[in-house]
């Protein structure tokens, strides 16, 4: 089957063997000619219109700081993130809620037998942290007869209300497993907050990573486009000499040659920031989240490059080792092993818990049950071997060393690898200066060479040796003045200064 693309070759065949057949006139002929053309114009047109539409979508690249904020703000990385977060803090409210005041209330009546009595029962209690503790005040009121063993349900007609107050003095006194849940959910909300923000650097990282990749691929493109275009102008010129028999056709094969070597090399740098320019549209976004198209062809005379490094900002960046969050998370988990440890140490004391009311009837009814009634209750526990505490704590201790020897280990870890960053950095300066020399002194040595050919005293394998020179000199400086806002990215990503959640 014919593509859209075939149908006007293929209508121009038709016409053109039916009319030497004499089946057509030569009016026939034009007006399926006519038809034939206006569907090349259209296919023609369609192709024009989808370019435009490509091109329409694409976006001049943003700076830095706008890619930064697009990606924290809408990338749905980010916001799952973010998700996380307010889950550490539900769980901290229901930790809360195990101290949250509660109303209960009990009835139970005799509908058969001997007895007929009824009793109902309304409590209000509300926990408190200290001392495991907990204040109630109770209403309670009775009718009917009981036997002798249920006599404490008994009350006058008005029933009877009491006050009272319920604490631990030994086990679970200073602690208990309510308060190290409260305290384990808070420190579970702070310590998420910084494994989110050493994600969130890490995924910023990748962005900007990504961004100077592209702008590197997009200045070595354009580097190479100008010295080309002004190979091609030569190129006429040396046309014009070899056809008035001032060169021979062979140097200008030679240098025909060189300049498919030179478009090689372009096609090839083309394919690698077109590749960065659509891996980059994965991190820049909209306020709806939808990825952006970055105009690949033209990167921004002044990328705004917001993480230079100077002596001052060193020593901020070392400061800042002290502060990763990686170390933060570690010292949460330290904190929280401990109150699990401390837990641990309080379910080997034995539990003596100390219980205190109040209580007085009102109305009328048996004289037994006037006045006030005072209590007071202790009640005491310990089991005996206690293996699982001791397991417990004997395993927490064991965690508790193991989190110490880990968090050694990583601040170390911390540090060599901003120390290598550093060294990279500053090698990083050497080899721009040099490189930027070495570019320099390539771009004269092709100038000089051009002057030379053009008096005779070169040939063209020298010029063409030069040229490739200028090209190669120009692109190693652009790589290394990139590798230097690399380096310097790399410094503030290993000080985990990128972003932050107060910003």
């Amino acid at each position: 089957m014919a593509t859209v693309e075939q149908l006007p070759a293929i209508a121009n065949a038709r016409a053109y063997y039916r009319w030497s057949q004499g089946g057509w006139g030569i009016n026939m002929v034009i007006r399926r000619f006519t038809l034939a053309m206006l569907a090349t114009v259209v296919v023609i047109s369609t192709h024009v219109s989808d370019a435009a539409a490509q091109n329409k979508n694409t976006r001049q690249a943003p700076s830095i700081d706008a890619l930064i904020q697009s990606m924290v703000n809408y990338h749905p990385y980010v916001r799952a993130i973010n998700e996380g977060n307010y889950q550490a803090a539900a769980e901290l409210e229901i930790a809360r809620s195990s101290f949250d005041p509660f109303i209960e209330q009990k009835t139970s009546s005799r509908v058969s037998g001997y007895y007929d009595g009824t009793n109902l029962t309304q409590r209000f209690s509300n926990p408190f942290e200290d001392f495991n503790g907990s204040v109630y005040t109770e209403y309670r009121i009775s009718d009917g007869d009981f036997p002798v063993y249920e006599a404490d349900y008994e009350t006058l007609s008005g029933g009877e209300a009491s006050v009272g107050i319920a604490i631990s003095l030994l086990k679970n006194r200073e602690l208990d497993k309510r308060r190290t849940e409260l305290a384990n959910a808070g420190l579970a909300t702070s310590q998420w907050q910084a494994l989110a923000t050493s994600l969130i650097n890490d995924f910023v990282y990748k962005g900007v990573s990504e961004y100077v990749a592209w702008y590197e691929s997009a200045l070595q493109v354009n580097a190479v486009t100008e010295l080309l275009n002004t190979a091609t102008e030569r190129e006429r010129a040396l046309v014009t000499r070899v056809e008035k028999g001032d060169l021979a056709n062979v140097v200008l094969t030679e240098f025909k040659a060189n300049i498919l070597q030179q478009r090689l090399l372009l096609a090839e740098l083309k394919q690698k920031r077109d590749a960065h320019a659509q891996m980059l549209s994965f991190y820049w976004r909209s306020p709806k989240g939808d990825m952006l198209i970055v105009d690949e062809a033209h990167p921004p005379k002044d990328i705004n490059w917001p993480f230079w490094v100077g002596n001052g900002q060193l020593m901020t960046l070392r400061n800042a080792l002290r502060n990763h969050p990686e170390l933060d998370v570690m010292k949460l988990e330290q904190q929280v092993v401990n109150n699990k440890a401390a837990l641990a140490s309080n379910a080997l004391l034995p539990k003596l818990d100390l219980k205190a009311s109040v209580a007085r009837d009102i109305g009328s009814g048996p004289s037994n049950l006037d006045g006030t009634e005072t209590k007071v209750g202790l009640s005491f526990s310990y089991p005996l071997g206690n293996r699982k505490a001791k397991a417990e704590q004997a395993q927490l201790q064991s965690k508790q060393r193991e989190l110490e020897h880990k968090l050694t280990s990583t601040e170390q870890a911390i540090t060599q690898r901003f120390e290598q960053a550093l060294v990279y950095w500053g090698q990083a300066k050497d080899i721009v200066a040099l490189q930027s020399e070495n570019a320099a002194l390539a771009k004269t040595l092709s100038k000089v060479e051009k002057t030379r050919f053009d008096a005779g005293d070169s040939d063209m394998f020298v010029l063409n040796a030069r040229a490739q020179n200028e090209i190669k000199a120009q692109i190693k400086e652009i790589k290394a003045k990139v590798d230097l806002l690399k380096a310097e990215l790399t410094l503030y990503k290993e000080a985990a200064m990128l972003h932050s959640l107060n910003n």
